[in-house]
């Protein structure tokens, strides 16, 4: 069942949070992870009691705006991709395939997916306690027991609302499934790394992954609101480390799209580097050959027999090209200006210059954009530290560590649902072995 509580005027909730809550299993998180976890532990063991509870109102918020709603849930390509499938498929969601080897529910609906996940934590008996927050997690040696505190009701992610009841919770296993840093609109706060670090786990440094890049080196002013398709590269210090295919979107701020995301992960600094260590290039040239429309271009302005023939200034030599902010940059950072004669384009050198400027378009990365628009978290619990098969800590029994806090971050393209799944899945199946 799941149990919701608001706060009224008078201090009554639907639902009075006892002092004191047992069960063999409680997890802390419920976002994909959790929910996996949580119903992956009851289908493995029906008599256990599995506790979950989750901070927001509904369950899943981070995961219905994945995909931009369309949830992408996995990836061919994946670690344990027939793991995940099998188990999604068990629990009666229905996927379909896109030529990049991208997993969705055939609806294309993200909220289906989490409304089902419910569905099926309601059959199987799972207690889920939402508006619920935890504030503290120890472990007690002499008990075996983890007790964590938590708070329901107004302000509970303070817990100091006089309309916040306090309860401890009692569990011999416990998961800790509450996501990173990333998206805090969705209630990541990055609580779990505190709680881990006072487990004894090492949490590595944090950073926003999968995010835009704030960009200079060029006239963002007229590029704003373009897309292209692209091939796009990443170096550092001169070196190319990585490099994407797709759609790249330019802001007033730089450069966004699923690529640059993909690249924002490859940035990884060491002591010393800084933004300037970096840049982005873009090839604009994949799909024309852009040195034979500027020849055809330089012949039909040379052939013209015209006497009132007015040539074209260069800018308009690209257009059903480029849209015109994508071709002033290309001229600008070719060393041209958009309003010259045409007639440049006798020469072929200044034609190679143009189609080497496309071919390269270059960005000076500044900064990245921060946890609000970041789609993930770089860092978290070392993987050594965890048992990859149970996702069990190898420091404190009975302790399960799964999803976003992890030090894992996939690429876009449904990796890190699927890595959330796989965790979760493993997790439960465990516990449900272990109790």
């Amino acid at each position: 069942m799941s149990h919701k509580c608001r706060g009224n005027k008078g201090g009554d909730l639907s639902l009075k949070l006892p002092k004191t809550l047992r069960g063999d299993f409680l997890i802390i998180g419920g976002g994909p992870a959790g929910m996996a976890a949580a119903i992956s532990a009851k289908r493995s063991n029906s008599k256990i009691d599995v506790v979950l509870i989750e901070k927001n109102e509904i369950m899943g918020r981070k995961l219905r705006a994945t995909g931009n709603g369309r949830c992408n849930i996995t990836n061919v390509n994946a670690e344990g991709y027939s793991e995940v499938t099998s188990f999604l498929s068990s629990l009666g969601i229905v996927t379909k395939t896109n030529d990049n080897g991208f997993l969705y529910p055939v609806s294309e609906s993200a909220a289906d997916v989490s409304e089902l996940l419910e569905l099926r934590l309601k059959q199987l008996g799972v207690k889920v306690y939402t508006g619920v927050t935890a504030l503290e997690v120890s472990y007690d040696s002499d008990k075996t027991e983890f007790v964590t505190s938590v708070s329901m009701g107004e302000a509970s992610s303070q817990g100091k609302s006089a309309n916040a009841l306090k309860c401890t919770a009692y569990s011999s296993a416990l998961v800790i499934a509450v996501g990173g840093k990333s998206a805090p609109v969705y209630g990541s706060t990055g609580d779990g790394y505190r709680w881990l670090r006072k487990l004894g786990h090492t949490v590595t440094r944090l950073v926003p992954s999968l995010a835009p890049i704030e960009c200079s080196g060029a006239d963002l002013s007229k590029l704003s609101g373009t897309r292209v398709r692209t091939e796009a590269k990443l170096f550092k210090n001169g070196e190319e480390i990585h490099r994407e295919c797709g759609e790249v979107q330019f802001t007033k701020f730089g450069l966004s799209g699923i690529c640059v995301f993909n690249l924002s992960k490859m940035m990884k600094f060491e002591p010393g580097d800084t933004f300037s260590s970096f840049e982005i290039v873009l090839d604009l040239c994949r799909e024309i050959d852009l040195g034979d429309v500027l020849k055809c271009a330089a012949e039909r302005t040379g052939s013209t027999s015209n006497e009132s023939f007015v040539s074209e200034k260069l800018v308009e030599v690209f257009k059903t090209v480029f849209k015109e902010g994508v071709a002033l940059e290309i001229i600008r950072q070719a060393g041209f200006k958009a309003d010259e004669d045409s007639l440049v384009l006798s020469s072929e050198e200044a034609r190679d210059k143009l189609v080497a400027s496309a071919s390269a378009l270059k960005f000076q990365p500044t900064g990245q954009k921060g946890w609000k628009e970041a789609q993930c978290t770089s860092g978290g619990v070392v993987e050594s530290e965890v048992d990859q098969s149970s996702f069990e800590s190898n420091l404190v029994k009975n302790l399960y560590i799964v999803g976003e806090v992890l030090d894992y971050d996939g690429f876009c393209g449904g990796y890190n649902l699927n890595h959330a799944f796989l965790s979760g899945k493993r997790a439960g199946a465990a516990v449900a072995d272990r109790i």
